[in-house]
């Protein structure tokens, strides 16, 4: 999948499995083998709220950059066909 998208995505989206991954890891040990009291509550509740805050990002990120790209790309094409005359002309 990393060869469809631009290198920088490919690193971000390493980024955001291995962060993913650590997160699902430490809510399981605490789950399953973690004490029940109020840290372990607390810790687990942030990394579930960090894990949907990454995948937001990730989603809204990747729909802002192809808007901002998409918008880039029509002034680009708008510039490279302006031939009329730009010029201003001023008289007192």
């Amino acid at each position: 999948m990393d060869h469809i998208a631009s290198p920088d995505w490919a690193v971000r989206r390493r980024i955001i499995i291995l962060v993913l991954t650590w997160c699902t890891g430490i809510i399981t040990y605490l789950a399953v083998w973690g004490r029940p009291i109020a840290l372990s509550d607390t810790i687990a509740m942030n990394l579930i709220l960090l894990m949907g805050g990454i995948i937001g990002s990730y989603v809204f990120g990747a729909v802002w950059e192809t808007n901002v790209a998409r918008k880039s790309s029509i002034a680009q094409q708008a510039v490279e066909q302006g031939d009329a005359d730009t010029t201003v002309e001023v008289k007192p």
